[in-house]
């Protein structure tokens, strides 16, 4: 089974923001599944508004591409990865996460022992 998600990708140098859901030890990029009948866009928005308190609108996002990679932490599984980027700059220092993320973090690109198997497949893609 895949399972489909949007996320935000945010790169500053060599390293990604990331977050850690439930105190799991990998990271992976904000953003979550998408539910049925909802476009990646709508996905995203929704997303980053729950987990990160960011209002985002269509106009501010733009479609990067997407990668199947394992899933984590489900075994036997992948994850599809619709990566999008902010077409304006976001503030982080204002970003506030929920209860389900237990970290927020800028993580380099060559820390593998940090990054989810799917992130690592897009960084492996689009960010080397």
């Amino acid at each position: 089974m895949t399972i489909r998600c949007v996320c935000l990708v945010e790169r500053k140098g060599s390293a990604l923001r990331l977050v850690q859901v439930r105190h799991r030890e990998k990271m992976y990029f904000p953003g979550g599944k998408i539910d049925v009948g909802e476009t990646l866009e709508a996905a995203l928005i929704r997303e980053v508004k729950e987990e990160l308190q960011l209002d985002l609108t269509e106009d501010d996002i733009e479609f990067i591409g997407s990668v199947v990679g394992p899933a984590y932490p489900q075994p036997d599984e992948t994850t599809e990865l619709n990566g999008f980027r902010a077409k304006r700059e976001i503030d982080w220092t204002q970003v506030a996460i929920d209860s389900e993320i237990t970290n927020i973090d800028w993580v380099d690109i060559d820390d593998q022992q940090r990054i989810a198997p799917a992130v690592l497949k897009w960084i492996d893609k689009y960010e080397k």
